[in-house]
């Protein structure tokens, strides 16, 4: 997947891993892409949207 447009994404990360490279990305329509590594983009088959958001399992973090 080439690199989607993510202005006015939320970002997650695992909690207790927010140095690592995997990201989800949680669009203004409510679809996942997630970020296997810098630049490597997929749609998310597994986590919703209302699970990085409400699961403590994962934390928002700031976008660049």
């Amino acid at each position: 997947m080439d690199k989607p447009d993510l202005t006015g994404a939320t970002t997650y990360v695992a909690t207790g891993q927010p140095n690592a490279v995997d990201r989800w990305h949680v669009l203004p329509d409510m679809t996942v892409i997630y970020e296997r590594r810098p630049g490597e983009f997929e749609e998310a088959r597994v986590l919703t949207a209302s699970t990085l958001r409400d699961r403590p399992a994962w934390v928002e973090v700031a976008t660049e």
